[in-house]
């Protein structure tokens, strides 16, 4: 039998600045960490938040959920989904990311005449901007940011 995946999909406010060394930290713990506990997934920053979709092992999401709920650089952290999946989103992804400064999905939400507001937003309009990011090769991996 095989075990199924987790999923976890989540917006927080960013108590650092965009590009600052803790900042950056995020991304590099999340390449560090994902690797070791079969953890792969998406971040974003826009709008002062962080959006981000992890999927892999329960046990592993729920300890990685447990140290980013304590990360003093996150603020109002709202879960908007989880729950099982038969398959990975984003596999190979060691934490697929962008950044507004590059690929805004407010923009990407006005070229499609809905909503803009990242944190007003749906699960499936933040996974399709997510999966397209990753199709068009607008997304970067962590690993290629070290």
């Amino acid at each position: 039998m095989v075990a199924m995946l987790h999923f976890w999909l989540y917006l927080s406010k960013a108590r650092v600045d965009p590009r600052s060394v803790d900042d950056a930290r995020i991304y590099l713990e999340a390449r560090d960490n994902n690797a070791a506990h079969a953890i792969t997934g998406y971040l974003h920053r826009e709008d002062g938040c962080y959006v981000q979709y992890v999927e892999g092992p329960k046990t592993a999401l729920d300890r990685l959920r447990r140290g980013i709920v304590r990360d003093w650089r996150h603020d109002d952290l709202r879960v908007l989904s989880e729950g099982l999946i038969p398959v990975r989103r984003f596999s190979g992804w060691d934490m697929a990311f962008t950044i507004e400064e590059t690929t805004s999905f407010r923009r990407y939400q006005a070229r499609r005449g809905v909503e803009l507001d990242i944190a007003n937003a749906s699960k499936a309009e933040i996974l399709r901007f997510m999966t397209e990011m990753i199709a068009t090769g607008q997304a970067r991996s962590v690993a290629e940011a070290a």
